[in-house]
């Protein structure tokens, strides 16, 4: 059972939805870490930019970040959406420890500030078409005692995309996540089943796909297939990798 946690106040005082303006607004979780995450919302913003949408990402707490360069998460997110925004912004919060947000607070001693990454959310926001909210890890990995990533999809009513890698295990541990965000009244816009491998290396990996359509009923369930890290750095490979994804989200009809 879900334990019982400080109810999030309102995104500001009339409840209205983070950047109400913006065409398109997402969250994207993983089913774990590790999972592609990062490459799926890279490689659906570079889609969504290739359509001539001013589409941003934000990694709201990024761990593991000693120095910013250009390998961390919340820089591809800002190189795919070719500089768009501020970098400051795209992750307003870092931590060196790389641990759950919670835990490397803690550590540090240095609170996750909601209010400063709802700021730099609203200045992302501002001008753009769309706006991808990145997680970390899972969906309700924590950032503070009363807050996990779940919360604050909800908070700001972000329909989300959840990525998932594919390989043994992925059945469970996507249903987990899907039924879990629609428990809470999240809308969950797609399922991205991320190749990890160049090709197929098991049975698991060749059923994986056909199975998960059926076992997620109305979800949609599209399939990103392998990127190279030096495909991961091209963008138009990238676009053309999340077009599918982008087209779905976007509400076209499949061609």
């Amino acid at each position: 059972m879900h334990a019982p946690r400080d109810t999030p106040h309102p995104p500001n005082e009339s409840g209205a939805p983070l950047a109400p303006h913006v065409r398109l607004r997402l969250a994207v979780t993983g089913t774990d870490t590790g999972v592609g995450k990062t490459v799926a919302s890279c490689a659906l913003l570079a889609a969504l930019r290739a359509r001539g949408l001013d589409a941003r990402g934000m990694k709201p707490i990024e761990t593991g970040i000693t120095e910013r360069h250009a390998s961390t998460d919340a820089a591809r997110l800002h190189h795919a959406a070719d500089g768009a925004g501020d970098a400051a912004d795209v992750c307003p919060i870092t931590y060196a420890e790389p641990l759950a947000p919670l835990v490397a607070a803690e550590r540090a001693g240095v609170p996750v500030d909601l209010a400063r990454i709802e700021a730099a959310a609203a200045r992302l926001a501002a001008g753009a078409d769309a706006l991808l909210v990145e997680g970390a890890g899972g969906l309700l990995v924590p950032f503070t005692r009363t807050l996990d990533f779940a919360d604050l999809v909800a908070r700001w009513r972000l329909p989300l995309v959840v990525v998932a890698a594919d390989r043994l295990g992925v059945l469970n541990h996507t249903r987990l996540t899907v039924r879990e965000a629609e428990r809470r009244g999240i809308a969950v816009r797609a399922v991205v089943l991320n190749a990890v491998r160049p090709a197929p290396a098991d049975v698991a990996e060749e059923t994986n796909a056909p199975i998960l359509r059926d076992l997620l009923g109305g979800v949609p369930l599209v399939a990103m297939p392998y990127l190279d890290e030096q495909a991961q750095r091209d963008r138009a490979r990238l676009a053309a990798a999340g077009a599918p994804l982008a087209a779905l989200v976007l509400g076209e009809s499949p061609r």
